[in-house]
């Protein structure tokens, strides 16, 4: 008898061993169900082509059959050499008489008389280079119905056409054996090795799904301090060495090293790194060796598999590997891609590279702060001192976080005019030094970080160009870079600075500071324009003593993105005199305007919208807006405005826990400490931790005390505030201010916490197909009235009276998708 699942059939060779890890894809399980007449596994080393077969043929839900494995060896194979590996394979599994005698009738006949199928297995038969060979085995098994193949090969061969016209035939490739991230989370359980659902996605994407690659990294990762998983490379390395000595590569291995140095691999660039047409010849021997995915007309390599390339060229050819790095700094600094230029002058381990490319790109890079400080920190100081871009990149650039003097002054009040740093000597400039320039970037530097969403930095910025000219005497230098001409000397940008400031600083919620730069004067430009103009409309929306600006601030379209505050105001103004209906379209134009991408005008939009939409009882508008905002990373603005739609929609807990560091910003950020801290009182008290909203309300108070913004009061329900204040008395100087009244929106009151059992969840989906109640309870197999009572507690629940209420406050509450 075979034995089933067992390492030998009954007449046939030993199949390679299986490791007790190893798991066949779902795909590989779907296609390979039977047993058809011709199967072939084409995938590079390492995607488990041996152990898919090997598995597939052990399946006792397979009809009887015997194996004749053949395993060639890694030389080129004539085609007489592959027929007499096959017919020592067919010996030792018994069969070599049959053969012997009457051929390959005779060892088919042996199978019939059996009553078991025979399956041909040839490990390696693209090693066979006569082409004969194919139609061979083709005409072999076309002619014995008892007879089956099973090819395993790196590259495509011409047997696959042949055997899908001639029969039923089953093909896999990378794509069927290659893991995704589920399979990658089986492997790495069964391994001994867990990782979490995010880490096996980024490992599937960054390692192409490659079986043998990601078995290698999980047993041989490591958790870091923090818990984050920790590739060995090294090893990951040495495994791509054996890769680029295959026989598909011979002699293309140092071209493909090397076009794993640029991030994107176009024909030009391949031309100017390894010459022209190399490129053409390149990318079918990677996809061979599995180092890009089979069909992509780029060369593309996951991100791990490059990054473990261009380590194999930093140590194997090390040189190379700076000389192609410079060649690809000068290439993208020529085109304009000034980030990419920085990183590779960063691998070109020369310091002077990576600060010619910050002094070149620099209008370009102050927008990509993060990518810049990482660079120079490559960078010695004494290096960076040499010119006022290195010292301000030193100053404002390189640190993760804004010096904490600076901190200090803002905490304290900050003063135009006046430094901050412990050291007054250090504040004054070196002999030599143009204190104009580095005033002039700092403004460049500040309104970039402005248009970014980081009044905080931006302030910085601003407050330190107009110490610095207040400290020295420079000319400024001609010329205006992106962000806009100097503009009347150091004059006109000490102006242009106090403006700067003082819109970061009204954005940040310090009015009186705000005050202060604006009366030391603002320049003609277009900054200045924005400061003396929106900043007074800021600050009076805040008192509820609100002015829309007589005219929109003229612009160019790099600062187009500072309307947003003019729209702002606007917005807040037509919520507060109940004309909210008229603005809408006008900010949602703008929010997908070209302006609208600014990350300021983003958040700013957004966060006049759900005001704007909460009113008008549009929670799902609302809702939707701040779960479709995925751009960067999470504002104070975007917080306060998820935690606003929090508590309206009866999220109370999450209102509390995106409220929960109130007290850390109030100092710094009391603009959205205020708004963040009226919202958690009110949560906090729906939610019954009286002691909580009670701290938040007195904190919400000393701030609107402090700064004169009182807005914040009018756009949460006054019941609430009026109940706390029996416990916070200091509330009630905000509360009994006229402005208040008159400011007060009227808008619904926030939900209740709802909560669905499982079988009401499952009608509401239902009902949002627009189905009849009747076919929705055959589709629940339940009865008609069942369904009916499961819809009456959802409207109660819900506090409708429709489906079209119902749907629409479910997807306000999040229960639904607002798709």
């Amino acid at each position: 008898m075979a034995q089933r699942g067992g390492r030998y059939t009954r007449a046939g060779t030993p199949l390679p061993r299986v490791s007790a890890t190893f798991t066949p894809t779902p795909r590989a399980r779907e296609l390979l169900s039977t047993l058809p007449s011709v199967v072939v596994l084409r995938a590079p080393r390492g995607f488990g082509k041996s152990s898919t077969a090997a598995e597939w043929l052990r399946r006792p839900d397979l009809p009887d059959h015997d194996v004749v494995w053949v395993t060639l060896p890694p030389q080129p194979a004539t085609g007489a050499t592959f027929w007499r590996a096959v017919d020592a394979a067919v010996e030792r599994a018994g069969l070599g008489e049959a053969l012997a005698a009457d051929g390959w009738e005779g060892v088919a006949q042996v199978a019939q008389a059996r009553r078991r199928r025979l399956v041909l297995a040839v490990d390696g038969y693209d090693r066979v280079r006569d082409p004969q060979v194919d139609e061979e085995l083709v005409a072999l098994v076309h002619a014995h119905e008892e007879l089956h193949l099973a090819l395993l090969m790196r590259v495509s061969r011409p047997v696959e056409a042949l055997a899908r016209v001639a029969m039923d035939t089953v093909v896999l490739t990378r794509e069927d054996l290659a893991l995704d991230a589920v399979q990658v989370v089986e492997l790495a359980r069964a391994t001994g090795r867990p990782v979490t659902a995010d880490e096996a996605v980024r490992l599937s994407e960054d390692l192409g799904g490659w079986p043998g690659l990601l078995r290698a990294a999980l047993l041989t990762a490591s958790r870091g301090p923090g818990g984050d998983l920790v590739l060995d490379t090294g090893g990951l390395a040495d495994y791509l060495r054996l890769v680029l000595q295959d026989d598909e590569l011979a002699g293309t291995g140092e071209d493909l090293t090397a076009l794993a140095v640029p991030e994107a691999v176009t024909d030009e660039v391949a031309a100017h790194l390894v010459g022209p047409h190399v490129l053409a010849e390149a990318l079918p021997r990677a996809q061979a060796a599995g180092l890009v995915p089979d069909g992509d007309h780029s060369l593309t390599y996951p991100a791990t598999v490059r990054d473990l390339l261009r380590r194999i060229l930093r140590e194997d050819s090390p040189t190379r590997y700076r000389d192609l790095n410079r060649s690809m700094t000068q290439h993208a600094r020529r085109s304009g891609d000034f980030v990419g230029a920085l990183g590779h002058a960063v691998r070109t381990q020369d310091p002077g590279a990576v600060l010619d490319v910050v002094e070149d790109g620099w209008n370009d890079l102050v927008g990509h702060p993060a990518a810049v400080r990482a660079a120079l920190a490559h960078v010695p100081a004494d290096l960076l001192e040499r010119s006022a871009k290195g010292r301000v990149a030193r100053d404002h650039l390189l640190p993760a976080e804004v010096s904490t003097s600076f901190l200090m002054a803002v905490v304290s009040g900050l003063q135009p005019g006046a430094g901050w740093e412990d050291d007054g000597a250090d504040r004054l400039p070196a002999p030599g030094t143009d204190v104009a320039e580095e005033a002039e970037l700092l403004v460049r530097l500040g309104t970039q970080a402005l248009l970014d969403g980081d009044p905080l930095r931006a302030a910085h910025a601003f407050a330190d160009a107009e110490v610095r000219l207040a400290d020295g005497d420079g000319a400024n230098p001609a010329g205006g870079g992106a962000i806009g001409p100097a503009g009347g000397g150091a004059n006109g940008t000490a102006g242009r600075a106090r403006a700067g400031a003082a819109v970061s600083m009204a954005l940040l919620g310090h009015p009186t500071a705000a005050r202060r730069y604006l009366a030391g004067g603002t320049a003609d430009g277009a900054l200045g324009r924005v400061a003396a103009t929106l900043v007074p409309s800021l600050l009076a929306l805040d008192a509820l003593t609100p002015t829309v600006p007589a005219d929109d601030v003229a612009l160019p379209p790099h600062l187009a993105g500072l309307e947003a505050i003019a729209l702002y105001v606007r917005a807040g103004t037509a919520l507060h005199s109940g004309a909210a209906h008229e603005v809408v379209g006008e900010l949602e134009q703008f929010r997908h305007g070209p302006a609208g991408h600014f990350p300021l005008a983003e958040h700013l939009m957004i966060a006049a919208l759900v005001d704007l939409y909460l009113a008008a009882g549009r929670g799902d508008r609302a809702r939707a807006l701040v779960d479709g905002h995925e751009n960067g990373e999470e504002t104070s603005w975007m917080r306060a405005a998820r935690a606003r739609v929090a508590l309206y929609t009866g999220e109370h807990d999450l209102a509390m826990e995106l409220t929960g560091d109130v007290n850390q910003l109030a100092a710094l950020r009391p603009r959205t400490a205020l708004k963040l801290a009226v919202i958690r009182a009110v949560a906090a008290h729906r939610a019954g931790h009286r002691q909580t909203a009670v701290e938040a309300l007195d904190l919400a108070t000393g701030l609107a005390v402090g700064s004169g913004n009182i807005r914040a009061f009018a756009l949460v329900p006054r019941g609430d505030i009026e109940q706390l204040a029996a416990h916070a008395p200091r509330a009630r100087e905000i509360l009994d201010r006229p402005e208040l009244a008159a400011g007060a929106v009227a808008q619904p009151l926030p939900s209740r916490p709802v909560n669905l059992s499982r079988s009401e969840l499952r009608v509401l989906v239902e009902l949002a197909t627009g189905r009849p109640v009747t076919y929705v309870a055959r589709r629940l197999f339940v009865s008609e009235s069942t369904v009916k009572t499961q819809v009456r507690s959802i409207y109660r629940k819900l506090d409708v009276h429709t489906r079209a209420d119902a749907l629409s406050r479910a997807r306000a509450l999040g229960i639904l998708p607002t798709g």
